[in-house]
């Protein structure tokens, strides 16, 4: 099985193409992969990722590709902001504007600044789709603590945290019990944010299926969301948002608008495991 590594800030992959697949061979890989997945992720027994993502054949008319993410766990996100980035790039080979299908619906992506042939790397800007704000959630694990539930396609929680906390030690601390409390039946993405005094945001991130990651980027879009909705951020201004990978730039224009984030992928490494 002959795979690239692909990251984007950090938030690591195995890349699989598998553009000309059939269906039917497509679906039964699948189902292999999920339960490999665990294996290939494992950073000291296997090549090390925080999950895969399957290129596969485009599923509308205006598509290029299609993307498939499979988690650390096994489990299957409706989508990754940070992976797409990836897929965009590899699709794509070079400055392009295309549009990758995706489980959470197709997503048309800005590739530019591509350099370095076969060790693809360039910035991508994704338009991520309007959020849609769920309301105000108080898991068991932080009943004094208000979230923000909001979808970009995939499951999300929000809190934003005092200027003297650290919200890498409340992710790592509160996020695995709020992944799986009952007010969220398919789990969450779980989201610990700072407002900043420059109007940018640090953000850490439990994610569902994978635990702490360097970057998420639709928990980026929906913190930047929950910001606006909340008075600490504003529509038609970019806002960096830090994760600890490194920045992404988000941006709503408006309400109903996408949200639209911008940042960096590359692909690593290729190599092959055993099929």
């Amino acid at each position: 099985m002959r795979f690239r590594k692909v990251e984007g800030l950090g938030n690591d992959f195995l890349l699989l193409d598998r553009r000309t697949a059939t269906a039917d061979a497509l679906a039964v890989e699948l189902t292999e992969l999920q339960q490999r997945a665990p294996a290939l992720c494992d950073r000291r027994f296997g090549v090390g990722c925080d999950g895969l993502l399957i290129v596969g054949p485009a599923t509308t008319p205006a598509a290029a590709a299609a993307m498939i993410v499979i988690n650390y766990d096994g489990s299957r996100p409706e989508m990754c902001g940070n992976g797409l980035r990836c897929v965009a790039l590899v699709v794509a080979g070079a400055d392009a504007d295309l549009v990758i299908d995706t489980d959470a619906g197709p997503k048309p992506c800005r590739v530019r600044e591509v350099a370095g042939g076969t060790w693809l790397s360039g910035q991508v800007a994704v338009d991520m789709g309007p959020p849609r704000l769920l309301g105000a959630r108080s898991p068991a694990a932080a009943p004094d603590r208000p979230f923000v539930a909001v979808s970009m396609g995939n499951p999300h929680a929000i809190t934003f945290v005092g200027a003297d906390e650290d919200p890498e030690a409340l992710a790592r601390s509160l996020g695995p019990a709020i992944e799986r409390d009952p007010l969220f039946p398919d789990r969450t993405n779980v989201e610990f944010a700072r407002v900043e005094p420059d109007g940018g945001v640090t953000l850490w991130v439990w994610e569902r299926g994978c635990g702490i990651t360097f970057a998420c980027g639709t928990g980026a879009c929906a913190t930047l969301a929950a910001a606006i909705a909340g008075g600490q951020a504003s529509y038609a201004r970019d806002v960096t948002i830090t994760l600890p990978g490194g920045p992404l730039k988000t941006r709503q224009d408006e309400s109903g608008a996408p949200i639209w984030m911008t940042g960096p992928a590359r692909v690593v490494f290729a190599g092959e495991v055993p099929g």
